[in-house]
């Protein structure tokens, strides 16, 4: 008798898809049991399953916590201080440590699929209506298999061949019922099909949606473009990832700005980040994940910046390690990270404006220094709207495209964007100060700097094939290393003979 495990769809049609939320973002059931006033034949039904469709964005394996706190604890910036002994084999770099969104990923992209293809026949719909549904869905889609392929593939900029499995599963057919899922045997699409159908849906996005749609806790053209300029960069096409950047950075009445020095700090505190082009919203204050979970209770002790001697509110699993304090320009913290509750040395800062994010923590087992970018900014603990996409990124893209395309002037230009905004009293050297191999180190330590437990790190790591190393805890994982992929869910392989597991596992 054949062995179905095959539970990326069976998955999205027996169980429900999406963490508890709001009305606002209403919950949508497996499309075995959806109500009838909520089924996708009339505009209610769409608009409650695109709403379905943002708020799986919210799970702890997505943006709630692990596509940043995870992958900044397997990148070498972070230290797991054991409070909880939460992401302790993340920061080990152990075997399968990794982030696991391919079940809550493929659950959407089943319902998002579904749904597309059942848009044209709403009646009671406009055809703006239609056509805004599907530029929003396309950027979700774009969205859910660019976090899967570039974490269960190789990220094609570097790929060490004789490892290497292929893409993720690429399907753009929903499945309704258990017996059409189960006898669903798919393959891995190749990794240049699947960034091939992201490209097409982001082109999608941008043709259907206006500049800024509905604002920055939708998808809008300003996302796709940004997005775009994300993807283009993995892939290795540069010239692309130079023009997605370099639109969304022209856009006209787009979304957001890229804060300065002077506000940089500021903008962290706000509800929305002002920088902000696309972001995960938490509508209600029931929707965070809580004093275990969350990206605030994951990295800081604190209930408020500066309340050093309160009471201690979240976990602080993941803080910055000493490489980067050290980078950030913050000096006279303890070596081994931990300081006592009394007597502790006094923190130093440079001029880096980014560094004021840091700060120790309550007393809890010794100090750490923490970081404070997600500090109850809607009005209380563990409530934070999650930043996807954001302007800084859009220069230090381009400024990276550009150098891989031999404009080193260019290049320079937009990092010195970067580090006007960014260090106070910053005056572009004349003549120019980095050239060759030092500018593009420069670029990339200010991408680290920049995006600082924002989930970038990792990526990048993997991306331009460089190691990881860390003293605390002490990893050396070379770039060759088969755990820089981690193991595709069992499930999917057992009973499935069309389904390739990663090498090594």
């Amino acid at each position: 008798m054949k062995k179905i495990t095959n539970k990326l769809i069976i998955a999205a049609l027996i169980t429900g898809l999406v963490a508890p939320s709001c009305k606002k973002q209403l919950d949508i059931p497996s499309r075995n049991s959806l109500d009838a006033s909520l089924a996708l034949t009339n505009k209610e039904g769409i608009e409650a399953a695109l709403n379905s469709a943002y708020s799986v964005l919210k799970s702890e394996r997505l943006y709630g916590r692990d596509m940043f706190s995870v992958a900044e604890a397997m990148a070498d910036v972070a230290f797991a201080n054991g409070r909880s002994s939460r992401l302790l084999s993340e920061n080990r770099n152990q075997s399968a440590a990794n982030m696991a969104n391919w079940g809550t990923a493929y659950g959407v992209i089943n319902e998002i699929n579904l749904t597309l293809a059942a848009i044209n026949k709403v009646t009671d719909a406009t055809a703006a209506d239609k056509t805004r549904w599907e530029g929003e869905f396309k950027f979700l889609r774009a969205l859910y298999y660019f976090d899967l392929v570039k974490n269960y593939a190789y990220i094609p900029t570097f790929v060490v061949p004789a490892q290497d499995r292929g893409g993720v599963v690429l399907t753009l057919k929903g499945f309704d019922n258990a017996s059409d899922a189960a006898s669903f045997y798919p393959a891995r699409a190749t990794t240049a099909e699947v960034y091939a159908q992201i490209m097409t849906d982001l082109y999608a996005t941008i043709a259907t949606l206006s500049n800024a749609n509905r604002g920055r806790n939708y998808a809008s053209k300003h996302a796709a473009l940004a997005l775009g300029s994300r993807v283009a960069l993995y892939q290795g096409n540069w010239a692309k990832a130079d023009s997605f950047a370099t639109a969304s950075i022209a856009l006209s009445g787009g979304i957001g700005s890229l804060s300065t020095a002077a506000n940089y700090v500021t903008g962290w505190r706000a509800a929305d980040h002002p920088e902000g082009i696309f972001q995960v919203w938490y509508a209600t204050l029931a929707e965070n994940l809580g004093v275990n979970t969350s990206l605030a209770a994951t990295h800081t002790t604190l209930p408020a910046p500066g309340s050093l001697n309160a009471t201690r509110q979240g976990q602080g699993d993941l803080v910055p390690n000493a490489k980067l304090l050290t980078e950030l320009g913050i000096t006279n913290f303890p070596p081994d990270l931990v300081a006592p509750s009394t007597g502790y040395p006094v923190l130093a800062f440079s001029n880096d404006v980014r560094n004021k994010l840091f700060e120790y923590g309550v007393n809890a087992s010794g100090r750490y220094v923490e970081c404070t970018k997600w500090m109850g900014k809607n009005g209380s603990a563990n409530w934070d709207n999650t930043v996807v996409l954001r302007w800084a990124e859009l220069y230090l893209n381009r400024a990276e495209a550009k150098y891989r395309q031999n404009d080193e002037a260019g290049a320079w230009a937009d990092l010195n964007v970067i580090r006007t905004a960014r260090y106070t009293g910053f005056t572009a050297p004349s003549p120019r100060d980095l050239s060759g191999q030092a500018l593009l180190d420069e670029i990339l330590r200010q991408r680290m700097l920049e995006f600082a437990f924002e989930g970038h790190r990792f990526f990048d790591l993997k991306r331009t094939g460089t190691a990881i190393s860390k003293t605390l805890p002490s990893v050396n994982l070379p770039a060759t290393d088969f755990k820089l992929l981690p193991r595709i869910p069992t499930g999917e392989v057992d009973g499935n003979p069309n389904m390739k597991q990663n090498f090594g596992y």
